[in-house]
């Protein structure tokens, strides 16, 4: 009997960590919901207080989901699109009919993408 309930937590011990190192090696930080917290477009600077004065809660946000898929919302137009992470952490957001952003999550958690205009994007999650 002591032997099958060592065999047995054994087991689950064994299931447990291979399931935690499974998570850890397929979820990647960038996945989740993601606030725009400023967009700087040349000398011009959007932030969350000049949305509200606008009417809107955010300037918008990005979902990324673990499937590649993704939900960008800016200035309350919301498109679909897909997203990729190379093996060096930079991201590719496209979206809309030929829109993309790359870039970045820095040592602090902040995301940081770049339209192909030089429009730069700071997000919080």
């Amino acid at each position: 009997m002591r032997k099958k309930i060592a065999v047995l937590i054994s087991l689950i011990m064994i299931l447990s960590v291979a399931a935690c190192l499974f998570t850890a090696c397929s979820g990647s930080p960038a996945i989740g919901f993601w606030t725009i917290d400023e967009v700087t477009a040349g000398e011009v600077v959007m932030t969350e207080d000049d949305a509200n004065n606008l009417g809107m809660s955010v300037v918008g946000s990005i979902k990324l989901q673990k499937s590649g898929v993704c939900k960008v919302t800016f200035l309350d137009v919301e498109e679909e699109g897909t997203w990729t992470e190379a093996e060096d952490g930079t991201l590719t957001i496209k979206y809309g009919e030929d829109q993309v952003l790359t870039g970045s999550i820095d040592e602090e958690g902040m995301m940081h993408l770049t339209d192909p205009q030089g429009a730069q994007y700071k997000l919080s999650k």
